[in-house]
């Protein structure tokens, strides 16, 4: 009985721990998690900085109804609703081929003794060294010889000699110091009676990093009507390109891309607009060549597109108190936007009755926009405007209704 009443504690702990731990993940991600992301995933409209407690228009005016809620309002499609070329761009970190040292040998070996043969990769900078290649164009052999290579008295290379011809022995830059003497040893192979012996041409290549021309960039001025949408796209065409090393694509310092690119092939990134590092002002689009890297960038062309979104609308329901609806008073709709996500135009339909239109021209970030509503249509309760677009896409931050 004992046993099982543990045993059953054990699952309630057990349970608990599990309970909290993903109650623990959940907060996490909602902070973490981009506003707009977090809101949908909790059902809630994400309030302004500040409420709206007087009226835009000012002194005069009475502030009958009032909404922070932001919400996005209309439709887009994945198009692009600003674009702007940019100019070609060349930028290479290639490799490059040093020789350190070089003559030609004949090493033979018997029974009794061997022959060496004796270079330096020495002053290297191992900070841009890629690697070095001892290479090898062995013209004679007579009998099987092996050779065998050391580094710093360390064995790297042994194998038996079997045809002339191009041998390329790589010493990756791990093995590599500052200095590096290098031996070449042949020894015997076969009957005792009979000498071994190999002629070659011999070269100690340097393989390393030149920053020819490693970086590249434009300085793009963007107004605020410039920035639009919700993604930032940058395509383009490398006519060259020399893959030993990642391209890395910038936006003012931040690092949208660091990868290879494929030559005569279109490439296009694209990153959130709200975290892509572009702002309004003067934005440095910059493309770097990590080692061993070499493009030739065509065809470079900045975006901002609308990504597909299904229709949405927002609908505010507010009440007008008698006086106002009886007196001379004019009453005024405002609308807020703080983002242009596609231009179109903003339709603001009151009850059953007329439709109200913001065209995009009359439309900036962050301003009001007012129209004079039909009071004929108005009620004393239960008002309903719907806002909504049917050729755009806008982030509304604000709506009132105002007596003036």
């Amino acid at each position: 009985m004992k046993s099982n009443l543990k045993m059953a504690k054990k699952s309630q702990y057990a349970v608990t721990v599990i309970l909290i731990g993903m109650i623990v993940l959940f907060a996490i991600y909602t902070i973490l998690a981009y506003p707009e992301e977090r809101a949908r995933m909790l059902n809630i409209s994400i309030p302004n900085e500040t409420n709206i407690t007087t009226s835009p228009l000012g002194e005069g005016t009475t502030l009958i109804f009032s909404s922070g809620e932001i919400a996005e309002i209309g439709r887009s499609s994945g198009e692009s609703v600003f674009s702007f070329n940019l100019d070609n761009f060349y930028v290479a970190y290639p490799i490059k081929e040093k020789t350190l040292d070089s003559k030609d040998i004949t090493l033979k070996a018997s029974i009794l003794k061997s022959e060496s043969s004796y270079f330096d990769a020495n002053n290297l900078n191992l900070e841009n060294t890629k690697d070095v290649v001892l290479r090898l164009n062995i013209t004679s052999i007579s009998g099987n010889p092996t050779l065998t290579i050391l580094l710093n008295t360390s064995k790297i290379f042994e194998r038996r000699i079997t045809q002339i011809g191009e041998l390329n022995v790589i010493i990756p830059k791990g093995y590599l110091h500052e200095n590096n003497p290098i031996t070449l040893k042949l020894k015997h192979n076969g009957v005792f009676w009979a000498s071994n012996s190999l002629s070659s041409s011999v070269k100690v290549i340097q393989n390393y990093y030149n920053p020819e021309n490693p970086t590249a960039e434009q300085v793009v001025t963007l107004g605020q009507s410039n920035i639009k949408g919700n993604e930032l796209r940058i395509s383009l065409t490398p006519t060259k390109a020399i893959p030993n090393g990642d391209i890395i694509i910038k936006v003012n310092d931040k690092i949208l891309f660091s990868g290879k690119l494929e030559e005569n092939k279109t490439f296009a990134i694209s990153k959130r607009l709200d975290d892509c590092g572009i702002h309004v002002g003067e934005n440095t689009i910059s493309f770097e060549a990590d080692k061993g890297g070499v493009y030739n960038l065509t065809n470079v062309k900045l975006e901002f597109v609308a990504v597909s979104t299904p229709a949405a609308n927002k609908v505010y329901s507010f009440d007008v108190p008698s006086n106002y609806l009886n007196s001379t008073n004019d009453i005024i709709l405002g609308i807020r936007v703080d983002k242009i996500i596609k231009p179109g135009y903003i339709n603001a339909r009151l009850n059953d009755g007329p439709t109200y239109y913001f065209e995009n021209s009359d439309l900036a970030s962050g301003a009001w926009s007012y129209t004079v509503l039909d009071k004929a249509y108005l009620n004393e309760l239960g008002n309903k405007i719907t806002v909504d677009s049917t050729n755009g896409r806008y982030r509304v931050t604000g709506l009132v209704v105002i007596a003036k």
